[in-house]
């Protein structure tokens, strides 16, 4: 369904479940659709969402212990279509389904073992807000030591990513369902008296159709780390697909750069 508000055109779906306003299936998306008029009708394109408009984003606020674990609050939004699936996902399920449906979604965009508890109750039923998670979390082992040095990744939500397009040869076109972003946003409190010896460098890369951001800044005693990942394309060409492993091989390499960190007692002999 088409329809004009305000000089622009909007597209809808009124028999999609859980789609916001203006808002379409991913398969009606960037597709061939015939609109009708006085003369019969004329093909016309139906537009592709941006990827800011269908989003995941963490905002963490979590603290570093002695023993090397990470522990504390994860606050994750999804957006658009990304709110639309994980309504429709679970749509017929009893709330325990749904708890574990969220905790095990998190739990799979960090890299290495861990635990979540989902602690509020999101709002399953109104299309028109986004989808908002809490939860407690525990990644236990997320420090490793390197003499008297402690290292921890740069990169806290990135398992998603650990694996895709690894390998090296591609036969068929690449396809995603929908454009998407990725946006993390996490605070790390250390032990007291330790210190940050050393952050990367801040990265930036632009593919233009994919973008990739990262960055870490110390405090006192405290660390922000920020990421953003966007992919803003459908369909690609069988022979992009060597560019665009490159390029998450770089993002890969860029999460696990290592934050340098020097414990209360190597500290105390400087």
């Amino acid at each position: 369904m088409l329809v004009k508000l305000n000089g622009q055109d909007l597209y809808f779906n009124p028999g999609t479940a859980f789609a916001a306003f203006g808002q379409l299936d991913w398969s009606e998306t960037a597709t061939a659709a015939l609109r009708l008029d006085k003369d019969g009708g004329t093909w016309v394109k139906t537009p592709l969402p941006k990827s800011s408009e269908s989003r995941i984003e963490h905002v963490g606020t979590l603290r570093l212990s002695e023993a090397g674990d990470l522990q504390g609050k994860v606050k994750v939004t999804y957006t658009g279509m990304e709110a639309m699936y994980h309504r429709r996902d679970v749509r017929n399920a009893d709330d325990v389904t749904r708890k574990k449906f969220m905790e095990e979604g998190l739990k799979h965009r960090i890299p290495i073992a861990s635990e979540a508890e989902l602690t509020n109750q999101p709002d399953w039923s109104n299309p028109e807000t986004p989808l908002v998670a809490e939860f407690n979390v525990t990644i236990p082992n997320w420090a490793s030591g390197a003499g008297k040095h402690t290292v921890i990744p740069a990169g806290v939500f990135t398992g998603a990513e650990k694996h895709i397009f690894e390998h090296e040869n591609r036969v068929h076109p690449i396809y995603i369902d929908y454009p998407y972003e990725k946006v993390d946003d996490v605070t790390i409190e250390l032990p007291a008296g330790w210190e940050v010896e050393s952050v990367p460098p801040p990265q930036a890369k632009d593919a233009h159709i994919v973008t990739y951001s990262m960055k870490v800044e110390k405090g006192d005693a405290v660390l922000h780390l920020t990421r953003k990942l966007s992919l803003d394309f459908l369909l690609l060409e069988q022979k992009y697909y060597t560019a665009l492993r490159n390029f998450f091989e770089i993002v890969r390499t860029d999460d696990d750069q290592q934050i340098l960190l020097k414990p209360a007692a190597a500290a105390a002999v400087n």
